[in-house]
């Protein structure tokens, strides 16, 4: 079977291109599909993501979609007739505003997969993506979420005709032996620099603990990159709090979630967030406001703490909790590791292996 992913860029070092990437790693290696990875205008050394070398990679070579959004429908189309593609993955509602077109009249041979990664309340700022998921649900002849509750919420809310399921995300680490050290005293939080990751309020969690308690040589690591920096930088010298530092993330987290003691998460909105699937594949007991979306699929109470979204006093005085117990934490790292493994390739695979049987007949 041939199976093309098409995103409209993979320069982006977030958690849709990571979740992206970990999926058609995982299908070249273990199965004998064709894969095919297709963006707008990027070469391979764009990728903020490794893929395999068995993996083709086209683009449309399209600078600007405004000025060429004709041309690019046209030898998008194109493509997946002369290489008699079987299942196009839109990633994201949105990419259909690229892949809905030349789909028009040929999906009784190529069928579409629209694969949604932001939850149903979040529209990220795009009213566009409403109107994408409304399209989705008329012609797809799949979708997925990654979240039971999206699922609900598509049914809830649209009127559909394609049927939808959810399918969680590979972790993008395998084969870590929980290598977690509980005399580490750093917390991390990892992100883009944007609003909705909530590192205002971090910042302010941990310079109110910080007053609050003996936090000892404890520090918080922020790392990312982005717009924001300059906010942050400001906000943690207003704070007066020396033990957060912001870290450059572009070459990569592995060490910072090797050398971490606690996961730290404040985002606003969340689909099922890689970085926290991540921080338990590393044995990181994680601490989380409990959100729409996201966090309550991964934790358990065994394996992290949720706190009700906005208590800053209660996520204060439980993130304290989490770094003046020993005890807790090694408890709540065994529980992240094991708990970790429902993120693995085999069984996530098989539930895209049903789609494909599912809908190329």
């Amino acid at each position: 079977m041939k199976i093309l992913f098409f995103l409209s860029s993979l320069k982006n070092k977030g958690g849709v291109e990571s979740a992206t990437v970990a999926l058609i790693n995982s299908l070249a290696e273990s199965s004998s599909h064709e894969i095919y990875l297709l963006t707008l205008n990027d070469k391979v050394d764009d990728f903020a993501f490794a893929v395999r070398p068995n993996i083709t990679v086209l683009n449309l070579n399209i600078l600007s979609y405004k000025r060429e959004y004709f041309s690019m429908i046209f030898r998008f189309r194109k493509l997946i007739k002369k290489m008699k593609i079987d299942v196009v993955i839109s990633v994201e509602a949105i990419s259909l505003l690229f892949s809905f077109l030349p789909m028009l009249g040929i999906q009784k041979n190529t069928k579409l997969v629209v694969w949604e990664h932001f939850n149903f309340k979040n529209n990220n700022g795009r009213k566009s993506r409403e109107f994408f998921r409304k399209l989705a649900a008329r012609y797809a002849d799949m979708i997925v979420t990654l979240t039971e509750r999206d699922v609900m919420m598509w049914r809830e809310h649209l009127k559909m005709k394609a049927p939808i399921t959810f399918i969680y995300n590979i972790s993008s680490y395998e084969n870590i032996n929980n290598p977690y050290s509980v005399k580490s005293r750093k917390a991390i939080a990892i992100g883009r620099y944007v609003p909705v990751k909530g590192f205002e309020r971090l910042i302010r969690i941990w310079s109110n603990m910080s007053r609050k308690y003996d936090i000892k040589d404890w520090e918080l690591q922020i790392v990312g990159y982005g717009d924001l920096e300059s906010t942050y930088s400001e906000l943690i010298h207003s704070e007066n709090c020396t033990s957060i530092i912001l870290k450059n993330g572009a070459a990569g987290t592995q060490q910072f979630l090797l050398n971490a003691g606690i996961y730290c998460m404040t985002s606003f909105f969340e689909g099922l967030p890689m970085v926290l699937i991540e921080a338990q594949n590393f044995g990181l007991p994680c601490i989380s406001f409990d959100i729409y979306s996201g966090p309550s699929e991964i934790l358990t109470e065994n394996s992290g703490v949720l706190i009700a979204d906005g208590n800053m006093e209660e996520y204060t005085d439980k993130l304290f909790e989490l770094i003046s117990n020993e005890e807790l934490r090694s408890e709540m790292s065994d529980s992240a590791y094991v708990l970790s493994q429902r993120f693995k390739p085999k069984e996530i695979l098989e539930s895209w292996e049903n789609i494909f049987e599912k809908i190329v007949q």
